[in-house]
């Protein structure tokens, strides 16, 4: 087991960008803190299975019906196979929609145009760099989960929650959540938080679900992108995050607010941090930890709830594509 050091010591590669851990796993790594799902890890959060229930974590692959960030929407088609009493199914979508994992290909250093463990644009031509398939090769993204249910928190205190606007989940709530739930955190353990986003969308109107990806700027709930997010989500050894918002942190991912409480910075890594997407950079492509977005968390809500539990088993396997596939016709 590699010995993560204190958030203090970051960046470890000090000829790169802010907050880096590149070279903690090795110059060839291509899992980043995915490494903490040990053996041993894993088998301890089988431990959590007692009752045998499953929950599915799944949002509907046409969700958002009508994506915002100006992606593409679901498609679906049936084709007849000769008039024979067999069909196939024929799926168009784009990887960043419904629940999903930001690999780390996705998202870099802006500042810096570098991605995980000082990989560049270029570099990604080869197939075999940092690729979401080398995940699955080990099996995928299995471990004890933890629920940070900051809807229902919200609601027992009647705070109001926006969803569909530029909002920020404080840190200070979810410590409390975890206090309040009595959960120990451990090494290793997959970060689940809920925000209310995937409920708010599921009550709009088909009419306003094509006005909320027709804004001009894409504003929803999410992680407030501080320091102090930052060294908590390190001190705590997450293997991967996710939440059940767009974008896990604050969006637009890119603005003022990304730099808030940023002083410690200075002027060089205001840059970089305005550049956008403060948790995004530092998460994929300082430490090579996944970011996963709109998880349907309500069911799991429920049944958190019914049996007075917050920790679980989780299995999530990406898509297993490797980069250098081609079709072929002949």
């Amino acid at each position: 087991m590699v010995v993560r050091p204190p958030f203090s010591a970051l960046p470890l590669d000090p000829n790169g960008p802010p907050g880096n851990a590149w070279g903690l796993y090795g110059d060839l790594d291509q899992l980043g803190a995915l490494n903490l799902l040990t053996p041993e890890v894993v088998a301890k959060a089988a431990s959590e299975i007692r009752t045998g229930q499953r929950v599915s974590l799944d949002w509907s692959l046409n969700k958002p019906s009508y994506p915002s960030f100006d992606r593409d929407p679901f498609e679906w088609q049936l084709k007849n196979r000769g008039g024979r009493t067999v069909n196939d199914d024929h799926l168009n979508f784009n990887t960043q929609c419904s629940s999903q994992w930001d690999g780390f290909r996705h998202y870099g250093y802006q500042k810096a145009k570098r991605y995980y463990n000082n990989t560049s644009q270029q570099d990604l031509q080869d197939p075999n760099n940092i690729g979401i398939d080398a995940w699955v090769d080990k099996g995928g993204i299995v471990g004890r989960g933890v629920l940070l249910d900051y809807q229902s928190y919200c609601e027992e205190r009647g705070i109001q929650l926006f969803a569909m606007s530029s909002s920020a989940i404080p840190l200070i709530h979810l410590k409390d959540i975890i206090k309040e739930r009595q959960i120990t955190l451990n090494e290793g353990d997959i970060l689940l938080v809920r925000s209310g986003f995937t409920k708010a969308y599921e009550k709009l109107s088909i009419n306003e679900q094509k006005e909320l990806a027709a804004r001009p700027s894409p504003d929803f709930i999410g992680l407030d992108a501080t320091k102090e997010v930052l060294q908590w989500i390190w001190e705590s050894g997450f293997s991967a995050v996710a939440s059940d918002a767009p974008s896990f942190e604050r969006a637009p991912i890119a603005g003022p607010h990304t730099a808030k409480g940023l002083q410690w910075a200075g002027e060089e890594w205001e840059d970089e941090i305005i550049g956008g997407g403060l948790l995004h950079q530092w998460l994929l492509g300082g430490w090579g930890l996944p970011i996963g977005e709109m998880f349907d968390l309500e069911a799991l809500s429920d049944k958190c709830k019914e049996m007075d539990r917050w920790t679980f088993f989780v299995s999530s396997v990406p898509l297993k594509v490797h980069e250098s596939f081609t079709s072929a016709k002949a």
